[in-house]
Order: structure tokens, then sequence, then C-alpha cells
């Protein structure tokens, strides 16, 4: 009689064995960050303007989708009273440090890869490439990152086609040059990316 009853106990524990094995499993331990600091940005472009154009970008779209992220002007302030003038000082200061002055529980580095405009007469090219990563202030580790670029070229195959790449390549620059907006419409494309993918990591968390 005792062989018959521990069939279905055998079974019935099976069952909840199941249950909890198929249970979802968090990705993260912790919640995504409740603040975040858009850090100055590292260069390695030859145009000097890169790094703020870009923060004032990230800063637009960071706002448009909804992070709650300290105010960018008050967290340069607070940089530079750290002895921090541009982003490719950074590693001098500790993460923990950057968020207790900054109030922040996640930093967001940057760094500008290509920001150039080329011509050569019969090939024009626009091209923006931005890393960006998310660093925990308490612990320092790296929580997400990703890469994004965009370009754009044209190319004239004819003496008509190469001059008139020449001419209207020259004119887009100059007009951005005066406009002080270089490479506008490449940056707001990464600048769109780079937030879209962070605004994924923070819905798959």
């Amino acid at each position: 009689m005792r062989r018959k009853h521990s069939l279905p106990f055998i079974f019935l524990f099976a069952a909840l064995g199941g249950c909890s094995a198929t249970a979802p499993v968090a990705r993260h331990a912790e919640p995504f960050p409740a603040t975040l600091a858009l850090l100055p940005f590292e260069n390695q472009s030859l145009d000097l303007r890169a790094p703020e154009l870009m923060r004032d970008l990230l800063d637009t779209y960071l706002s448009a989708a909804n992070f709650n992220f300290a105010d960018v002007k008050e967290t340069e302030e607070k940089v530079h009273g750290l002895g921090i003038s541009e982003g490719g000082q950074l590693n001098a200061v500790t993460p923990q440090k950057l968020g207790e002055t900054l109030g922040a529980d996640a930093l967001i580095y940057g760094d500008i890869d290509t920001f150039n405009y080329s011509n050569v007469g019969v090939y024009a090219e626009r091209m923006v490439k931005v890393r960006l990563w998310l660093v925990d202030a308490k612990t320092g580790e790296k929580l997400w990152e990703t890469e994004k670029s965009k370009g754009n070229a044209e190319l004239g195959l004819s003496k008509n086609a190469a001059k008139d790449v020449f001419i209207k390549g020259y004119a887009n620059k100059a007009v951005e040059n005066m406009l002080n907006n270089p490479l506008a419409p490449e940056s707001e494309d990464v600048a769109r990316l780079l937030v879209r993918e962070l605004g994924k990591a923070r819905r798959d968390w």
C-alpha cells in the first residue's frame, strides 16, 4: 500500500519542481539607475566643437525620452570644480567621486570617434561616430555600452558630376559652419540612435 501512495507524491514534487525551474529571472539585481549624469565627451576627432554639440543633442533627446538626469550645465560646472576641463581627463577621477559630486546613481560617458567632413573633388563624405557607455557610480561597473554611426557620401563619376559634388559639399559645409552646427543631420541621427538604444536597455532591464 505504501508504494501505491508514494507515486502521486513523486509526480507532485516533479510538477512543483518544474514550475520553479521556469520562473523568470531578472537580468539585473538592481533596478535601472534612478538619476543619471551626462559627462563631458572624449574627442578623437579634429573638430573641437564636436563634444559640446553632441552633448547638447543628447541632452535634448534624453529629456524627450523621460530620462531623469542632472542638469548638463550644472554637471559641467561641478566637473570643472574637480579640475576636469574635458572628457579625456575623466579617468583621473573615480566614478564614485563623480557620482557623489553630481548626486547621480550612474554616469553616462561618451567618446566621439569620428566627426569628419572630407571633400576631395570627386568624392565627398560626412561621418559621425560616437560610443556611449553607462557606469554605476557606486561600484564603477560598466552597465551598458553601444556605438552608433551615421554617414553620407556622394561620388561624381563624370567631370560635371564631380564638380557638382565638390561645389555642393563646400556649400553645405559653409552654411553649417556659419550656423555653428556642423554635420547636423548626421549628428542628430546618431544622438537619436544612441538614446533609442539606452531606452531599450531601460525597458529590458
